[in-house]
């Protein structure tokens, strides 16, 4: 197995720093009102509010029977990260565990959503460099190999469970408060994972195709793909445009197609990933072209050795 030393290196620096921030999270505005967390963390508060055992010490414990999960599904790298992970937000969560003393906030309310939002950060963080720490991460990471979901949103289901476990445990007043934190801490987290720069797919049908793909191309530095289509019920044949473009970039590109094409016809999209050349892989360049030309001179492969076009659906620039 080749060892991947540039992601390791960041995945845990990331997990560093973002367990950190969970860890100041749990402990400064979590803790002090008796909340729960999600994920085995939030078991790990309800067994210390009952036991008074240090809240990291039991999380570690209890994340002893993941690890194999992460193991059999995810792989040995993944394992690795998921131990360094438990172990050092465990080790943080009662480094800190001095916090809950200073009482930050006296609003239940307002320490869950202060709470939620550096949980949420610190997770994303995480997240976002390929880690995890631990508790419900790795089954997580599972669901979303598989079948493509958004962590928070997964994080957020399985917390359901935990908040009806705490209510019955604690109260239900504290967990309808929790509930809050944890909804806070799921949408910090799918933005800080995604990003802020939201990828949009946009389909347009319009009877100039060839026009707006020159517009989309050379103004809004996109490529796009023609596909054929068939009208329902004219039967008429036409050509619809699909193409992938920022957040930022799509009010520039509505108003360049209404101006093409006024009764053009779009339909946007959230795009949840997007993964191809121009977006997660690098575009080719001239001096990756020429590099290709030389390699193939020497080799006698010209068509071999050349770097392939960039996807109809990739940027076109950096």
């Amino acid at each position: 197995m080749q060892f991947k030393w540039g992601q390791t290196v960041n995945a845990i620096v990331m997990t560093t720093i973002g367990s950190l921030i969970f860890a100041i999270g749990l402990d400064a505005f979590i803790v002090p009102h008796k909340l729960v967390s999600g994920s085995l963390s939030g078991v790990a508060l309800m067994l210390y509010y009952l036991t008074g055992i240090q809240v990291g010490t039991l999380n570690l414990l209890l994340n002893l029977p993941i690890l194999w999960a992460a193991y059999r599904w995810l792989g040995r790298w993944h394992l690795m990260i998921t131990i360094f992970g438990t172990a050092v937000i465990s080790l943080l969560i009662n480094v800190f565990e001095f916090m809950a003393d200073y009482h930050m906030t006296q609003d239940p309310l307002i320490g869950s959503l202060l709470g939620g939002i550096l949980c949420g950060l610190g997770l994303g963080i995480v997240y976002r460099s390929g880690g995890n720490t631990g508790g419900l991460d790795p089954i997580a990471m599972i669901i979303r190999k598989y079948y493509g979901l958004q962590m928070g949103s997964i994080i957020f289901g399985i917390n359901f469970v935990i908040l009806v476990a705490a209510a019955i445990v604690i109260s239900v007043e504290a967990a309808a408060i929790t509930l809050v934190s944890i909804y806070v801490q799921a949408m910090v987290t799918n933005k800080v994972v995604v990003g802020f720069n939201q990828r949009k797919a946009i389909f347009i049908i319009s009877t100039c195709p060839y026009k707006i793909c020159d517009v989309i191309i050379h103004q809004i530095g996109r490529g796009a793909t023609i596909l054929n289509g068939e009208g329902a019920y004219t039967h008429q044949h036409k050509q619809v445009i699909l193409v992938v473009v920022g957040l930022m970039q799509v009010a520039k590109l509505k108003a360049a197609v209404q101006k093409e094409d006024p009764s053009a016809f779009m339909i946007l999209s959230d795009a949840a990933e997007v993964i191809g050349q121009g977006f997660t892989i690098p575009l080719a360049t001239p001096a990756t072209v020429n590099a290709a030309i030389e390699r193939s001179v020497q080799t006698g492969a010209m068509s071999d050795a050349l770097p392939e076009e960039p996807s109809g659906t990739g940027e076109h620039k950096a």
